[in-house]
């Protein structure tokens, strides 16, 4: 699960988990990772606790967990199970570990 810290219009404080990379967080919130370095002048190093300046995001990918549903997710992300649905072309409410959704972050 991805720990924000304080969320504003499209862009927060992200706190790094341990296994993160650069690469994984890009991917994760749909932005280049040049973009990371680019809001983080200061960055020297990725460490678990590390606090990262994120923007521009446009979708966040969310691997779905183990008993995890549709209606867990869209709590999770204050969305609609609608919106995922739709968002991501879902035939039905049915998701699987592993399985990849994406959640608008407007």
């Amino acid at each position: 699960m991805i720990k924000v810290i304080k969320e504003t219009q499209k862009s927060f404080l992200y706190t790094v988990r341990e296994g993160d990379s650069l690469d994984s967080i890009a991917t994760n919130f749909g932005i280049r990772k040049e973009r990371i370095l680019e809001d983080n002048p200061l960055f020297s190093s990725l460490y678990p606790g590390c606090v990262l300046f994120v923007t521009g995001i446009g979708k966040k990918r969310v691997v779905v967990r183990p008993l995890q549903t549709l209606d867990d997710i869209a709590k999770e992300y204050g969305v609609s199970k609608e919106d995922i649905i739709k968002s991501n072309n879902l035939k039905s409410e049915k998701v699987f570990v592993g399985m990849i959704i994406y959640i608008d972050k407007e």
